[in-house]
């Protein structure tokens, strides 16, 4: 099943792919209090181009680099509306902000979405000049 276009339902699941513990601890939190404002999510979505194959790799080679050197976004959310860009990170800092400008941008190019696409963080600690610098991008900025 490839999570890039499997939508699931906005509510929590057993599995999260390419989640980790510390992260789907805080992602249930969030469904625990913002599921119904989403229809499905897809997870661990693959955006931009990858590293390019070296000629006479093998079909099978290539096709795992092509999927592994791609960004991954944790979580698309699909809402009346909008699609929002999801990344789920403890002690989200400023690596986060850079992710979700860039896995944004990546996802209006390569999905070519005829909803307005909006970057969201979601995280367990709020940092310093976070709220300043999610303001600036009209992120979502989710502290929980």
């Amino acid at each position: 099943m490839d999570s890039t276009t499997t939508k699931f339902p906005a509510e929590k699941l057993a599995k999260y792919p390419h989640m980790f513990p510390l992260d789907i601890a805080i992602w249930e939190r969030f469904l625990s209090k913002f599921a119904a404002d989403y229809d499905n999510f897809s997870y661990d979505v693959k955006v931009g181009s990858g590293s390019p194959v070296k000629k006479g790799t093998s079909e099978n080679y290539a096709r795992m680099q092509e999927i592994l050197s791609k960004y991954r976004i944790d979580a698309v959310g699909f809402r009346s509306g909008g699609i929002d860009i999801i990344e789920v990170k403890p002690d989200a800092g400023t690596i986060a902000v850079g992710q979700i400008v860039t896995y944004t941008q990546l996802y209006e190019r390569d999905y070519t979405p005829t909803l307005p696409v909006r970057g969201v963080i979601v995280t367990d600690r709020e940092l310093p000049d976070m709220k300043y610098l999610t303001d600036l991008h009209s992120f979502g900025y989710y502290i929980i």
